[in-house]
């Protein structure tokens, strides 16, 4: 499992991975998993409409087991949504839905918290011990895999960012006799005074041989 995570290429292919093995592996219906995004949760990926029902009445509601798991504990259980009063909005409104037993995760390395893994089925008590131990392994990996992954992102988004200032210089320096520095300033200047990314300002010069007007 754990080989099979990190060999993903991609965030997206990496929780689509995870959920493979959630449905595969759990007595639950449906799986989700939901990673932080400017400080907010977003369902990134879902196996079925149930699971992401469930979690968009969480993030409209402010309340339910997700939320819980990425704030305040590794680990939420639902047994049953008809009986469970923690949430007085989310529970009964999941109820209506057809979501009975949910299990929330969170996701996270030692330095910061990604999101959390979702499980959701349409019985109560669908979780025993053995899954709740499975969930947590899974999550454990899930959590190291998604941050190679972004990590990686970041990294590959950060190095053609590089080459295209680095061939953006080399375009301003061809055409307007500038030396490197001048040409970097030069970009720089126009990335502020446009409230433009350096790279999309690079990008223009690639693409039209001009500064952006």
């Amino acid at each position: 499992m754990a080989m099979k995570l990190h060999e993903q290429v991609g965030v997206l292919a990496t929780v689509e991975a995870v959920l493979e093995f959630a449905v595969e592996a759990l007595h639950y219906d449906s799986a989700s998993v939901m990673l932080m995004h400017r400080r907010r949760p977003e369902t990134i990926a879902a196996t079925d409409p149930l699971v992401t029902i469930a979690d968009q009445l969480q993030i409209d509601l402010g309340e339910g087991p997700s939320l819980l798991a990425i704030t305040e504990v590794d680990d939420v259980l639902v047994e049953d949504t008809v009986t469970d009063d923690r949430w007085p909005k989310w529970a009964p409104t999941a109820a209506a839905n057809g979501i009975r037993s949910a299990l929330a995760i969170r996701l996270s390395t030692t330095h910061s918290v990604s999101g959390v893994l979702n499980l959701v089925s349409t019985r109560p008590h669908s979780s025993g011990e053995a899954d709740r131990d499975a969930a947590a392994l899974l999550a454990l990996h899930a959590s190291i895999a998604v941050a190679s992954a972004r990590l990686e992102a970041s990294l590959t988004h950060a190095i053609d960012a590089r080459k295209d200032v680095g061939q953006a210089v080399g375009r301003l320096m061809e055409r307007y006799t500038m030396d490197p520095i001048q040409a970097f300033t030069v970009l720089q200047r126009y990335s502020q005074d446009r409230n433009q990314r350096l790279q999309g300002v690079a990008q223009h010069v690639i693409a039209t041989g001009n500064l952006p007007d």
